[in-house]
């Protein structure tokens, strides 16, 4: 059951709708099946190329991209983005509000958009739905805000968590994380998730896979780039021994051909695709590949976040080729479902050697894709996800 077709729905995101990354996958996924209409979206940075994905109404106040802090001028650009462009942005956030009306608000609560949203949720007597996916003090976030900046926006994220009508997670983890410093328990796991028409196709009988080429997929960003690096020099490490091609392909708006580990005989760039472009690449290749860091030297992102890349391979039955610290998220999950190859040695040659013997066994692949089943079922079900979302927005209403 959907909710009221008069309801008016308000996203509030950093970016703007159909802008790369997971962020804008996992709430299209939400989204699907709302009247595009009625679904408004505000956000503080603005991709003009991106939106034609989006059939809503999209207003952004327009700050440049270029403001974003990085390495360099880090606290001055923070500083004029804190201090002048949040609480215009604030303003504008609330004008617009003031003149759509939305019962319902969801709020993805990423880095510049937790000031702006911390100046105005009291304020607005709307329900507000909070999504955390990254926690704002992650290693990469530290880096890019500066330490104490980065504690200041995670206390904000914790008042928004703390007074929110309701709220979704990205991990378990995340939301024991999120309950023990707010007192506020979740049960709304929302990630990257696998449509009912690739759910029904699950259980059907795959052919055995190619044993001349060994193909492995993997879509998005590369986020834990050393982990990549250790994967592609343990698969030049073996190929030899394998007797067998080997060929990792790429989906994403980046290019890494330029870093020191890319090697053209292995790898193949295909850019960014869409989702349905990917699944159909995706249902002729062997392995999928998810990967979080194999080091814990950042275990705000390790044990809390999850890789939208995992669900691809999940969503065309794709036996998973799975690495990162053993304590990670991503581990965490797998260890209750056999998809595939865990590796989380940070030794080389012990990497090198679980991976030659992964590689050259078949024997499971029908297992695997039973597992592959089941967990796609139990854990990351989109239509699942959308019931929960549509019963908090039919108890929703707008109150001036």
């Amino acid at each position: 059951m959907s909710p009221n077709d008069s309801q008016r729905v308000l996203v509030v995101a950093e970016f703007a709708p159909g802008s790369g990354g997971g962020g804008w996958i996992i709430l299209k996924q939400l989204l699907r099946g709302l009247d595009w209409g009625r679904i408004y979206w505000w956000s503080l940075f603005n991709d003009k190329s991106s939106t034609y994905q989006f059939g809503g109404r999209h207003h952004s106040v327009n700050v440049s991209s270029r403001l974003a802090p990085n390495l360099r001028l880090r606290g001055l650009k923070g500083g004029i983005l804190e201090h002048i462009f949040v609480p215009y942005a604030a303003s504008d956030l609330l004008n617009f509000i003031r003149s759509v009306k939305p019962d319902f608000i969801l709020f993805l609560a990423h880095l510049w958009g937790i000031p702006v949203v911390h100046h105005i949720m009291p304020k607005v007597h709307a329900h507000w739905h909070l999504a955390l996916h990254d926690m704002p003090d992650t290693a990469s976030n530290v880096e890019r805000l500066g330490r104490r900046r980065a504690a200041r926006f995670m206390n904000f994220t914790e008042d928004l968590y703390r007074i929110a009508s309701s709220r979704a997670v990205i991990s378990p983890a995340m939301a024991e994380d999120m309950r023990r410093r707010t007192g506020m328990p979740c049960s709304n796991i929302f990630r990257c998730a696998v449509e009912p028409e690739f759910l029904a196709g699950l259980l059907e009988p795959k052919p055995r896979p190619d044993d001349e080429i060994i193909r492995i997929g993997y879509a998005g960003t590369i986020v834990a780039e050393s982990t990549f690096a250790r994967f592609v020099v343990a698969l030049q490490a073996v190929r030899q021994r394998l007797n067998r091609k080997v060929e990792i392909h790429l989906f994403s708006w980046h290019s890494y051909r330029g870093r020191s580990w890319f090697d053209p005989s292995l790898i193949f760039e295909h850019g960014h695709k869409s989702e349905a472009e990917i699944h159909s690449y995706f249902q002729q290749f062997t392995w999928g590949l998810a990967i979080m860091k194999l080091a814990d030297d950042d275990p705000r992102y390790n044990h809390m976040s999850f890789p939208c890349k995992f669900t691809p391979s999940l969503a065309a039955g794709l036996p998973l080729i799975c690495i990162g610290h053993r304590c990670s998220a991503l581990i965490e999950l797998v260890k209750n479902y056999r998809l595939g190859l865990l590796l989380t040695d940070e030794d080389e040659n012990k990497f090198a050697d679980k991976l030659y013997e992964g590689l050259t066994d078949f024997s499971r692949f029908d297992q695997y894709r039973l597992e592959i089943a089941r967990c796609a079922e139990e854990e990351f079900n989109a239509e699942r996800n959308r019931e929960k979302l549509h019963e908090m927005m039919r108890e929703a209403q707008y109150q001036p």
